[in-house]
């Protein structure tokens, strides 16, 4: 329900019912602090049981309190990588949530280590048995056909390529291009539909240098987020590369 009360909290606003709006908007934290108080765990920072879903909902939906985010986004990555082995552990209602949940706040390389590993339960899991299409269940149960775990699609646009909608000027008219970079990750190659055109990504790096060539359509603006140039191979212990923010005015082609 927090989820529903703020997407009806944004559509009053659309709408400029400000009386609705802070309805919603009260019915959402009111319902968010019910869940933190109901379901926290102060000792290791997790919530209900510690899965996956039990993590990436409330700091989806803002349940967690700011000065908690940090705690609660480690204790997901702790448990992903040791309790489940560094494997997805969540099915059809989970999916979109911790994909939304990892792209929004950066956690690149969690949702990388995942999608890579070929034993069970995983998408690389389903190609080596044969899979062509997604399974309805982890372990090929039931249909063959099923789109229940379809949910990680949108990763690889929004986060490894960046591309996200402005919910205030809909239909991409302004969007972000804030391109995340896994260890290992070389090269980016994507496109977007939108109704002013296409919105395309290309991006690269080696160990010196980071190119990024967009297409950003007529009639469009983008804010765009750049890594910094400068590379760290995977097994180094650098810290992880920094953004510049630059804005990038209406154009057919923008590098």
């Amino acid at each position: 329900m927090s989820w529903v009360y703020g997407i009806m909290a944004n559509a009053a606003e659309l709408l400029g019912k400000a009386d609705d709006a802070q309805l919603y908007r009260q019915k959402q934290t009111d319902i968010n602090q019910r869940i933190h108080a109901t379901y926290y765990n102060k000792k290791d920072a997790t919530y209900a049981n510690g899965l996956q879903l039990d993590q990436s909902f409330p700091l989806f939906v803002g349940a967690v309190p700011d000065d908690l985010q940090q705690k609660v986004n480690n204790a997901l990555k702790r448990e992903t990588y040791g309790r489940f082995d560094g494997h997805l552990f969540t099915g059809l209602v989970g999916i979109p949530i911790l994909t939304q949940w990892c792209t929004r706040a950066g956690n690149v390389q969690l949702m990388a280590d995942m999608l890579r590993q070929h034993s069970f339960p995983g998408y690389l899991y389903m190609i080596d048995n044969g899979a062509t299409t997604t399974w309805e269940h982890w372990n090929a149960r039931r249909s063959r056909i099923h789109n229940c775990y379809n949910g990680i699609g949108s990763w690889f646009y929004q986060a490894l390529a960046g591309i996200v909608g402005d919910a205030s000027r809909p239909g991409y008219r302004h969007f972000t291009i804030q391109p995340q970079l896994p260890d290992s990750l070389t090269f980016v190659r994507a496109l977007k539909p939108t109704p002013y055109g296409d919105i395309s990504v290309d991006w690269k790096r080696s160990a010196s240098t980071f190119d990024l060539r967009l297409t950003i359509p007529a009639g469009t603006t983008a804010t765009v987020l750049c890594p910094e140039a400068r590379w760290h191979p995977p097994d180094s212990t650098a810290p992880a590369p920094s953004s510049t923010r630059k804005s990038a005015p209406a154009s057919p082609t923008q590098s």
